[in-house]
Protein backbone atom coordinates (compact mmCIF):
# COMPACT_ATOMS: atom_id res chain seq x y z
CA UNK A 1 0.00 0.00 0.00
CA UNK A 2 2.74 2.47 1.00
CA UNK A 3 4.78 1.75 -2.15
CA UNK A 4 1.73 2.08 -4.40
CA UNK A 5 0.90 5.35 -2.69
CA UNK A 6 4.40 6.73 -3.39
CA UNK A 7 4.21 5.57 -7.01
CA UNK A 8 0.92 7.45 -7.42
CA UNK A 9 2.52 10.63 -6.07
CA UNK A 10 5.52 10.20 -8.35
CA UNK A 11 3.25 9.84 -11.39
CA UNK A 12 1.36 12.97 -10.34
CA UNK A 13 4.69 14.77 -10.04
CA UNK A 14 5.81 13.76 -13.53
CA UNK A 15 2.44 14.70 -14.97
CA UNK A 16 2.49 18.10 -13.25
CA UNK A 17 6.07 18.83 -14.27
CA UNK A 18 5.47 17.90 -17.92
CA UNK A 19 2.38 20.11 -18.19
CA UNK A 20 3.38 22.71 -20.76
CA UNK A 21 0.80 25.14 -19.40
CA UNK A 22 2.81 25.25 -16.16
CA UNK A 23 6.08 26.22 -17.83
CA UNK A 24 5.80 29.89 -16.89
CA UNK A 25 4.88 29.04 -13.28
CA UNK A 26 7.84 26.66 -12.99
CA UNK A 27 10.17 29.37 -14.25
CA UNK A 28 8.71 31.98 -11.89
CA UNK A 29 9.08 29.83 -8.78
CA UNK A 30 12.15 27.81 -9.90
CA UNK A 31 10.00 24.75 -9.33
CA UNK A 32 11.56 21.27 -9.54
CA UNK A 33 9.71 18.39 -7.91
CA UNK A 34 11.77 15.72 -6.20
CA UNK A 35 11.41 12.23 -7.72
CA UNK A 36 10.16 9.65 -5.24
CA UNK A 37 13.37 7.58 -5.41
CA UNK A 38 15.36 10.59 -4.20
CA UNK A 39 12.65 11.67 -1.74
CA UNK A 40 12.63 8.18 -0.21
CA UNK A 41 16.41 8.14 0.09
CA UNK A 42 16.34 11.55 1.78
CA UNK A 43 13.66 10.34 4.20
CA UNK A 44 15.74 7.29 5.11
CA UNK A 45 18.39 9.66 6.52
CA UNK A 46 16.15 10.80 9.36
CA UNK A 47 16.97 9.30 12.74
CA UNK A 48 14.16 7.66 14.67
CA UNK A 49 13.17 9.50 17.85
CA UNK A 50 11.14 8.26 20.79
CA UNK A 51 8.53 11.00 20.95
CA UNK A 52 4.77 10.67 21.22
CA UNK A 53 4.34 13.87 19.21
CA UNK A 54 6.57 15.23 16.43
CA UNK A 55 6.55 18.47 14.45
CA UNK A 56 7.52 18.39 10.75
CA UNK A 57 8.06 21.22 8.25
CA UNK A 58 8.25 21.00 4.45
CA UNK A 59 8.92 24.50 3.04
CA UNK A 60 8.12 24.71 -0.66
CA UNK A 61 6.27 21.40 -0.51
CA UNK A 62 5.04 21.24 -4.13
CA UNK A 63 2.54 18.39 -4.35
CA UNK A 64 4.00 16.66 -1.31
CA UNK A 65 6.64 14.23 -2.63
CA UNK A 66 9.07 14.84 0.25
CA UNK A 67 6.35 14.98 2.88
CA UNK A 68 4.78 11.73 1.72
CA UNK A 69 8.14 9.94 1.69
CA UNK A 70 8.97 11.13 5.19
CA UNK A 71 5.60 10.09 6.62
CA UNK A 72 5.95 6.65 5.00
CA UNK A 73 9.41 6.38 6.57
CA UNK A 74 8.07 7.31 10.02
CA UNK A 75 5.38 4.64 9.67
CA UNK A 76 8.20 2.07 9.44
CA UNK A 77 9.70 3.10 12.80
CA UNK A 78 9.65 0.68 15.70
CA UNK A 79 8.54 3.49 18.04
CA UNK A 80 6.01 5.43 16.04
CA UNK A 81 4.70 8.76 17.36
CA UNK A 82 1.06 9.01 18.33
CA UNK A 83 0.65 12.46 16.80
CA UNK A 84 2.34 13.97 13.71
CA UNK A 85 1.96 17.71 13.28
CA UNK A 86 2.72 18.55 9.65
CA UNK A 87 3.37 22.11 8.53
CA UNK A 88 3.52 22.80 4.80
CA UNK A 89 4.35 26.01 2.99
CA UNK A 90 3.89 26.45 -0.77
CA UNK A 91 3.83 29.65 -2.78
CA UNK A 92 1.98 28.15 -5.79
CA UNK A 93 -1.69 27.60 -4.94
CA UNK A 94 -2.38 26.14 -8.40
CA UNK A 95 -0.98 22.88 -6.97
CA UNK A 96 -3.79 22.66 -4.41
CA UNK A 97 -5.92 20.00 -6.12
CA UNK A 98 -3.14 17.41 -6.39
CA UNK A 99 -1.58 18.34 -3.05
CA UNK A 100 -4.90 17.98 -1.22
CA UNK A 101 -5.45 14.59 -2.84
CA UNK A 102 -2.05 13.39 -1.67
CA UNK A 103 -2.61 14.72 1.83
CA UNK A 104 -5.90 12.84 2.07
CA UNK A 105 -4.09 9.62 1.22
CA UNK A 106 -1.56 10.43 3.96
CA UNK A 107 -4.38 10.90 6.47
CA UNK A 108 -5.73 7.47 5.55
CA UNK A 109 -2.29 5.85 5.87
CA UNK A 110 -1.77 7.37 9.31
CA UNK A 111 -5.27 6.42 10.44
CA UNK A 112 -4.54 2.77 9.66
CA UNK A 113 -1.57 3.02 12.05
CA UNK A 114 -3.69 4.78 14.71
CA UNK A 115 -1.62 7.94 14.28
CA UNK A 116 -3.25 11.36 14.41
CA UNK A 117 -2.05 13.52 11.50
CA UNK A 118 -2.61 17.26 11.94
CA UNK A 119 -1.93 19.35 8.81
CA UNK A 120 -1.34 23.10 8.63
CA UNK A 121 -1.02 24.14 4.96
CA UNK A 122 -0.10 27.73 4.13
CA UNK A 123 -0.11 28.98 0.55
CA UNK A 124 2.39 31.70 1.30
CA UNK A 125 5.96 32.79 0.63
CA UNK A 126 8.01 30.67 3.06
CA UNK A 127 10.63 33.34 3.75
CA UNK A 128 8.21 36.21 4.35
CA UNK A 129 5.79 34.08 6.35
CA UNK A 130 8.52 32.57 8.57
CA UNK A 131 10.28 35.84 9.28
CA UNK A 132 7.00 37.59 10.09
CA UNK A 133 6.15 34.75 12.51
CA UNK A 134 9.70 34.09 13.63
CA UNK A 135 9.10 34.43 17.39
CA UNK A 136 6.46 31.70 17.21
CA UNK A 137 8.34 29.38 14.84
CA UNK A 138 11.94 29.61 16.04
CA UNK A 139 13.11 26.28 17.45
CA UNK A 140 9.70 24.70 16.80
CA UNK A 141 10.32 21.75 14.48
CA UNK A 142 11.80 18.29 15.06
CA UNK A 143 12.22 17.46 11.37
CA UNK A 144 12.52 19.57 8.22
CA UNK A 145 12.79 18.17 4.70
CA UNK A 146 13.19 20.42 1.68
CA UNK A 147 14.18 20.85 -1.95
CA UNK A 148 14.43 24.66 -2.08
CA UNK A 149 14.42 26.96 -5.14
CA UNK A 150 17.91 27.57 -6.54
CA UNK A 151 17.73 31.08 -8.00
CA UNK A 152 19.73 34.15 -6.99
CA UNK A 153 18.44 36.76 -4.55
CA UNK A 154 18.61 40.45 -5.33
CA UNK A 155 20.54 42.46 -2.75
CA UNK A 156 17.72 45.02 -2.54
CA UNK A 157 14.87 42.50 -2.44
CA UNK A 158 12.30 42.34 0.35
CA UNK A 159 13.48 38.80 1.11
CA UNK A 160 17.05 39.94 1.64
CA UNK A 161 16.02 42.79 3.94
CA UNK A 162 13.71 40.55 5.98
CA UNK A 163 16.37 37.87 6.43
CA UNK A 164 18.99 40.37 7.54
CA UNK A 165 16.70 41.34 10.43
CA UNK A 166 17.06 37.84 11.89
CA UNK A 167 20.80 37.54 11.19
CA UNK A 168 20.74 35.66 7.87
CA UNK A 169 23.00 37.09 5.14
CA UNK A 170 23.08 34.74 2.14
CA UNK A 171 23.28 35.29 -1.65
CA UNK A 172 20.46 33.15 -3.03
CA UNK A 173 17.22 31.36 -2.26
CA UNK A 174 18.45 27.85 -1.57
CA UNK A 175 20.89 29.17 1.04
CA UNK A 176 18.12 31.35 2.47
CA UNK A 177 15.69 28.43 2.76
CA UNK A 178 18.29 26.24 4.50
CA UNK A 179 19.54 28.94 6.88
CA UNK A 180 15.99 29.95 7.83
CA UNK A 181 14.92 26.31 8.25
CA UNK A 182 17.87 25.67 10.57
CA UNK A 183 16.75 28.55 12.78
CA UNK A 184 13.32 26.94 12.95
CA UNK A 185 14.75 23.59 14.13
CA UNK A 186 14.51 22.57 17.75
CA UNK A 187 17.66 21.69 19.69
CA UNK A 188 18.99 18.45 18.14
CA UNK A 189 16.33 18.72 15.44
CA UNK A 190 17.23 17.36 11.98
CA UNK A 191 17.02 18.78 8.47
CA UNK A 192 17.56 16.82 5.25
CA UNK A 193 17.84 18.88 2.06
CA UNK A 194 18.89 18.51 -1.55
CA UNK A 195 20.80 21.52 -2.89
CA UNK A 196 23.54 22.44 -5.39
CA UNK A 197 27.11 21.76 -4.28
CA UNK A 198 28.17 25.30 -5.19
CA UNK A 199 28.04 26.48 -1.55
CA UNK A 200 31.04 24.32 -0.63
CA UNK A 201 33.58 26.92 -1.76
CA UNK A 202 33.96 30.47 -3.05
CA UNK A 203 33.55 33.94 -1.59
CA UNK A 204 29.90 34.09 -2.74
CA UNK A 205 28.78 31.55 -0.12
CA UNK A 206 31.30 32.35 2.62
CA UNK A 207 28.69 33.80 5.00
CA UNK A 208 26.47 30.76 4.46
CA UNK A 209 29.34 28.38 5.27
CA UNK A 210 30.07 30.36 8.44
CA UNK A 211 26.40 30.06 9.38
CA UNK A 212 26.48 26.29 8.90
CA UNK A 213 29.70 25.96 10.86
CA UNK A 214 28.25 27.87 13.80
CA UNK A 215 24.78 26.31 13.88
CA UNK A 216 24.77 22.71 12.72
CA UNK A 217 26.40 19.33 13.04
CA UNK A 218 27.01 17.46 9.78
CA UNK A 219 25.58 13.94 9.84
CA UNK A 220 25.64 12.73 6.23
CA UNK A 221 26.61 14.07 2.82
CA UNK A 222 25.51 12.31 -0.35
CA UNK A 223 27.00 13.27 -3.71
CA UNK A 224 25.94 12.26 -7.19
CA UNK A 225 28.49 11.17 -9.79
CA UNK A 226 26.10 12.37 -12.49
CA UNK A 227 24.07 15.56 -12.34
CA UNK A 228 21.82 14.45 -15.21
CA UNK A 229 18.34 13.01 -14.83
CA UNK A 230 18.00 13.65 -11.09
CA UNK A 231 14.86 15.70 -11.64
CA UNK A 232 12.11 15.46 -14.23
CA UNK A 233 13.37 18.79 -15.61
CA UNK A 234 16.72 19.76 -17.11
CA UNK A 235 18.58 20.61 -13.91
CA UNK A 236 22.31 20.88 -14.59
CA UNK A 237 23.61 21.92 -11.17
CA UNK A 238 25.85 19.39 -9.42
CA UNK A 239 23.79 18.28 -6.47
CA UNK A 240 24.26 17.00 -2.91
CA UNK A 241 21.95 15.75 -0.18
CA UNK A 242 22.74 16.93 3.34
CA UNK A 243 21.60 15.53 6.67
CA UNK A 244 22.21 18.11 9.41
CA UNK A 245 21.41 18.43 13.10
CA UNK A 246 20.87 21.59 15.12
CA UNK A 247 23.89 20.99 17.37
CA UNK A 248 27.52 21.99 17.85
CA UNK A 249 30.15 20.23 15.75
CA UNK A 250 33.24 18.66 17.31
CA UNK A 251 36.55 18.00 15.56
CA UNK A 252 36.24 14.23 15.95
CA UNK A 253 32.61 13.99 14.79
CA UNK A 254 32.24 11.36 12.06
CA UNK A 255 30.44 12.37 8.87
CA UNK A 256 29.18 9.68 6.53
CA UNK A 257 29.90 10.50 2.89
CA UNK A 258 28.07 8.45 0.27
CA UNK A 259 28.16 8.59 -3.51
CA UNK A 260 25.90 7.16 -6.18
CA UNK A 261 25.44 7.24 -9.92
CA UNK A 262 22.32 9.33 -10.48
CA UNK A 263 19.60 7.94 -8.19
CA UNK A 264 20.88 4.35 -8.01
CA UNK A 265 21.27 4.30 -4.23
CA UNK A 266 21.64 0.50 -4.00
CA UNK A 267 25.16 0.78 -5.44
CA UNK A 268 26.15 3.77 -3.28
CA UNK A 269 29.72 3.83 -1.97
CA UNK A 270 30.21 4.94 1.61
CA UNK A 271 33.03 6.23 3.79
CA UNK A 272 33.37 8.19 7.03
CA UNK A 273 35.39 11.36 7.61
CA UNK A 274 36.15 13.36 10.71
CA UNK A 275 34.59 16.81 10.76
CA UNK A 276 38.03 18.45 10.88
CA UNK A 277 38.91 16.65 7.62
CA UNK A 278 35.85 18.13 5.93
CA UNK A 279 36.16 21.68 7.27
CA UNK A 280 39.76 22.31 8.28
CA UNK A 281 40.01 24.08 11.68
CA UNK A 282 42.52 26.63 10.34
CA UNK A 283 40.59 27.40 7.15
CA UNK A 284 39.16 30.90 7.43
CA UNK A 285 37.10 30.30 4.26
CA UNK A 286 35.35 27.28 5.88
CA UNK A 287 35.55 25.37 2.58
CA UNK A 288 33.66 22.08 2.69
CA UNK A 289 35.84 19.33 1.22
CA UNK A 290 34.12 16.10 0.31
CA UNK A 291 37.01 13.64 0.28
CA UNK A 292 36.79 9.86 -0.08
CA UNK A 293 39.24 7.45 1.53
CA UNK A 294 40.67 6.50 -1.85
CA UNK A 295 41.42 10.17 -2.51
CA UNK A 296 43.37 10.78 0.68
CA UNK A 297 46.84 10.21 -0.78
CA UNK A 298 46.35 12.93 -3.40
CA UNK A 299 44.83 15.31 -0.86
CA UNK A 300 47.71 14.73 1.55
CA UNK A 301 50.19 15.37 -1.26
CA UNK A 302 48.52 18.67 -2.05
CA UNK A 303 48.46 19.70 1.62
CA UNK A 304 52.19 18.97 1.92
CA UNK A 305 53.12 21.54 -0.71
CA UNK A 306 55.00 24.49 0.80
CA UNK A 307 53.57 27.58 -0.88
CA UNK A 308 50.51 29.75 -0.98
CA UNK A 309 50.24 31.87 -4.12
CA UNK A 310 51.52 34.96 -2.31
CA UNK A 311 54.69 33.04 -1.34
CA UNK A 312 55.55 32.84 -5.04
CA UNK A 313 55.43 36.63 -5.37
CA UNK A 314 52.58 36.58 -7.88
CA UNK A 315 48.85 37.17 -7.87
CA UNK A 316 45.79 36.20 -9.89
CA UNK A 317 42.87 38.32 -11.06
CA UNK A 318 39.76 38.04 -13.20
CA UNK A 319 40.05 39.39 -16.73
CA UNK A 320 38.81 43.01 -16.75
CA UNK A 321 37.36 43.18 -20.29
CA UNK A 322 33.62 42.62 -20.80
CA UNK A 323 33.39 42.73 -24.57
CA UNK A 324 29.80 43.90 -24.93
CA UNK A 325 30.55 46.95 -22.77
CA UNK A 326 33.33 48.17 -25.07
CA UNK A 327 32.68 51.17 -27.30
CA UNK A 328 31.55 50.40 -30.86
CA UNK A 329 34.49 49.73 -33.18
CA UNK A 330 36.86 48.85 -30.30
CA UNK A 331 36.82 45.13 -31.09
CA UNK A 332 37.50 43.79 -34.60
CA UNK A 333 39.38 41.18 -36.65
CA UNK A 334 41.85 43.30 -38.65
CA UNK A 335 45.23 41.96 -37.48
CA UNK A 336 48.67 43.44 -38.08
CA UNK A 337 52.04 43.13 -36.31
CA UNK A 338 51.14 45.66 -33.62
CA UNK A 339 47.51 44.67 -33.04
CA UNK A 340 46.50 44.27 -29.39
CA UNK A 341 45.37 40.66 -28.79
CA UNK A 342 41.92 40.14 -27.30
CA UNK A 343 41.99 36.79 -25.50
CA UNK A 344 38.99 34.60 -24.68
CA UNK A 345 38.55 31.18 -23.07
CA UNK A 346 38.33 29.51 -26.47
CA UNK A 347 41.87 30.65 -27.27
CA UNK A 348 43.26 28.18 -24.71
CA UNK A 349 44.12 24.86 -26.35
CA UNK A 350 46.61 22.19 -25.25
CA UNK A 351 48.29 24.42 -22.69
CA UNK A 352 48.88 27.39 -24.97
CA UNK A 353 46.92 30.44 -26.08
CA UNK A 354 46.30 30.39 -29.83
CA UNK A 355 46.08 33.88 -31.32
CA UNK A 356 44.80 35.10 -33.66
CA UNK A 357 41.79 32.86 -34.14
CA UNK A 358 39.07 34.04 -36.47
CA UNK A 359 35.78 32.76 -35.11
CA UNK A 360 32.66 34.26 -33.55
CA UNK A 361 34.70 36.48 -31.21
CA UNK A 362 36.78 39.46 -32.41
CA UNK A 363 40.51 38.91 -31.87
CA UNK A 364 41.77 42.52 -31.67
CA UNK A 365 41.08 45.28 -29.15
CA UNK A 366 41.92 48.93 -29.79
CA UNK A 367 43.25 50.96 -26.88
CA UNK A 368 41.30 54.10 -26.05
CA UNK A 369 40.67 56.38 -23.07
CA UNK A 370 37.77 54.20 -22.00
CA UNK A 371 39.71 50.94 -21.70
CA UNK A 372 43.38 51.84 -21.33
CA UNK A 373 43.39 51.01 -17.60
CA UNK A 374 41.89 47.60 -18.31
CA UNK A 375 44.44 46.55 -20.92
CA UNK A 376 47.61 44.83 -19.73
CA UNK A 377 51.16 45.38 -21.03
CA UNK A 378 52.78 42.79 -23.28
CA UNK A 379 54.35 39.98 -21.29
CA UNK A 380 54.21 36.37 -20.14
CA UNK A 381 50.89 35.39 -18.58
CA UNK A 382 49.32 32.15 -17.38
CA UNK A 383 45.57 32.02 -17.92
CA UNK A 384 42.90 29.74 -16.43
CA UNK A 385 39.39 29.34 -17.77
CA UNK A 386 36.77 30.59 -15.32
CA UNK A 387 34.03 28.51 -16.90
CA UNK A 388 34.08 24.96 -18.24
CA UNK A 389 31.24 22.91 -19.64
CA UNK A 390 30.02 19.78 -17.89
CA UNK A 391 31.25 17.74 -20.87
CA UNK A 392 34.88 18.86 -20.48
CA UNK A 393 37.02 16.23 -18.69
CA UNK A 394 38.82 18.80 -16.52
CA UNK A 395 37.76 21.77 -14.42
CA UNK A 396 41.15 23.50 -14.24
CA UNK A 397 42.30 24.38 -17.76
CA UNK A 398 45.37 26.63 -18.06
CA UNK A 399 47.18 28.17 -21.00
CA UNK A 400 50.35 30.23 -21.51
CA UNK A 401 50.66 33.38 -23.61
CA UNK A 402 53.90 35.25 -24.31
CA UNK A 403 53.86 38.43 -26.37
CA UNK A 404 56.77 40.02 -24.49
CA UNK A 405 58.71 40.13 -27.77
CA UNK A 406 56.26 42.80 -29.04
CA UNK A 407 56.52 45.40 -26.26
CA UNK A 408 54.39 47.88 -28.24
CA UNK A 409 51.36 45.64 -27.83
CA UNK A 410 48.79 45.71 -25.06
CA UNK A 411 46.62 42.71 -24.30
CA UNK A 412 42.96 42.30 -23.36
CA UNK A 413 41.77 39.47 -21.10
CA UNK A 414 38.09 38.59 -21.25
CA UNK A 415 36.10 38.48 -18.02
CA UNK A 416 35.70 34.70 -18.32
CA UNK A 417 39.45 34.25 -17.76
CA UNK A 418 41.66 34.37 -14.67
CA UNK A 419 45.21 35.59 -15.28
CA UNK A 420 48.37 35.26 -13.14
CA UNK A 421 50.53 38.38 -12.97
CA UNK A 422 52.97 40.49 -10.98
CA UNK A 423 51.39 43.84 -10.17
CA UNK A 424 49.18 43.49 -13.27
CA UNK A 425 52.21 42.96 -15.49
CA UNK A 426 53.56 39.74 -16.97
CA UNK A 427 55.54 37.06 -15.13
CA UNK A 428 59.32 37.48 -15.20
CA UNK A 429 60.59 33.98 -16.04
CA UNK A 430 59.38 31.87 -18.96
CA UNK A 431 60.30 28.56 -17.28
CA UNK A 432 58.46 29.59 -14.12
CA UNK A 433 55.41 30.51 -16.21
CA UNK A 434 55.61 27.21 -18.11
CA UNK A 435 55.95 25.28 -14.86
CA UNK A 436 53.00 27.10 -13.29
CA UNK A 437 50.85 26.36 -16.34
CA UNK A 438 51.89 22.68 -16.36
CA UNK A 439 51.23 22.38 -12.62
CA UNK A 440 47.75 23.87 -12.97
CA UNK A 441 47.05 21.45 -15.81
CA UNK A 442 48.11 18.45 -13.73
CA UNK A 443 45.61 15.78 -12.74
CA UNK A 444 46.48 16.36 -9.08
CA UNK A 445 45.33 19.98 -9.12
CA UNK A 446 42.18 19.20 -11.09
CA UNK A 447 41.33 16.28 -8.81
CA UNK A 448 41.92 18.33 -5.66
CA UNK A 449 39.73 21.14 -6.97
CA UNK A 450 36.87 18.66 -7.35
CA UNK A 451 37.12 17.64 -3.67
CA UNK A 452 35.79 21.03 -2.62
CA UNK A 453 33.99 22.37 -5.69
CA UNK A 454 31.05 20.91 -7.54
CA UNK A 455 30.89 23.95 -9.78
CA UNK A 456 32.12 24.28 -13.34
CA UNK A 457 33.38 27.75 -12.38
CA UNK A 458 36.94 28.42 -11.18
CA UNK A 459 37.13 31.58 -9.10
CA UNK A 460 40.12 33.74 -8.20
CA UNK A 461 39.61 32.77 -4.55
CA UNK A 462 40.02 29.09 -5.49
CA UNK A 463 43.36 29.75 -7.18
CA UNK A 464 44.55 32.16 -4.52
CA UNK A 465 43.45 30.57 -1.24
CA UNK A 466 42.24 27.01 -1.80
CA UNK A 467 45.09 25.52 -3.84
CA UNK A 468 48.65 25.15 -2.61
CA UNK A 469 51.71 25.32 -4.86
CA UNK A 470 55.18 23.74 -5.08
CA UNK A 471 58.23 25.87 -4.35
CA UNK A 472 59.32 28.36 -6.99
CA UNK A 473 62.39 26.21 -7.63
CA UNK A 474 60.25 23.12 -8.30
CA UNK A 475 57.91 25.07 -10.57
CA UNK A 476 60.89 26.27 -12.62
CA UNK A 477 62.26 22.70 -12.73
CA UNK A 478 58.92 21.46 -14.08
CA UNK A 479 58.84 24.23 -16.69
CA UNK A 480 62.42 23.50 -17.76
CA UNK A 481 61.76 19.76 -18.11
CA UNK A 482 58.69 19.80 -20.35
CA UNK A 483 57.19 21.56 -23.33
CA UNK A 484 54.00 23.43 -22.57
CA UNK A 485 51.84 21.14 -24.76
CA UNK A 486 53.13 17.92 -23.17
CA UNK A 487 50.60 15.07 -22.78
CA UNK A 488 48.74 14.56 -19.51
CA UNK A 489 50.52 11.36 -18.47
CA UNK A 490 53.97 12.91 -18.81
CA UNK A 491 52.94 16.09 -16.94
CA UNK A 492 51.65 13.99 -14.04
CA UNK A 493 54.63 11.62 -13.86
CA UNK A 494 57.22 14.44 -14.11
CA UNK A 495 55.45 16.47 -11.40
CA UNK A 496 55.35 13.39 -9.17
CA UNK A 497 59.11 12.78 -9.59
CA UNK A 498 59.89 16.40 -8.71
CA UNK A 499 57.66 16.40 -5.64
CA UNK A 500 58.86 12.98 -4.41
CA UNK A 501 62.46 14.15 -4.71
CA UNK A 502 61.66 16.95 -2.26
CA UNK A 503 60.09 14.64 0.33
Amino acid sequence: MKENFLNMINNNSIETTSDKLRAEIKMTYDQYFTPIEIASFMSSMFKEVKKKEVFILDPGCGIGNLTASLIVQILKWKNKPKVINLYLCEIDNSLDFKLQGNLQLLRELCARENIQLNIDLQYKDFILYSVDNFELLEGYFDFIITNPPYRKMSSDSTHKKKLLKIGIDVPNYYAAFIALAIKLLSNKGQIVCIIPRSFCNGVYFKNFRYFLDENIKFDKIHIFKSRKDLFHDDVLQETVILSLFRATSKSNDKIQITESLKNDFHQAKSTYKRFDNVIFPTDIEKIIRIIHTADKEIVDRMHSLPCELMDLGISVSTGPIVDFRELPGTLHDSVDLLSNPMIYQDNIKNGVVNWPEFNSKPCVIIENDNNKNRLRPAGIYVLVKRMTTKEEPKRIIAGLIDNSYVPEQKIGFDNKLNYFHINYRGLEDINFAKGLCLYLNSSMVDFYFRTFSGSTQVNVADLKSSIKYPSKKDIITLGSALEINTGQEEIDSTLERILVKDD
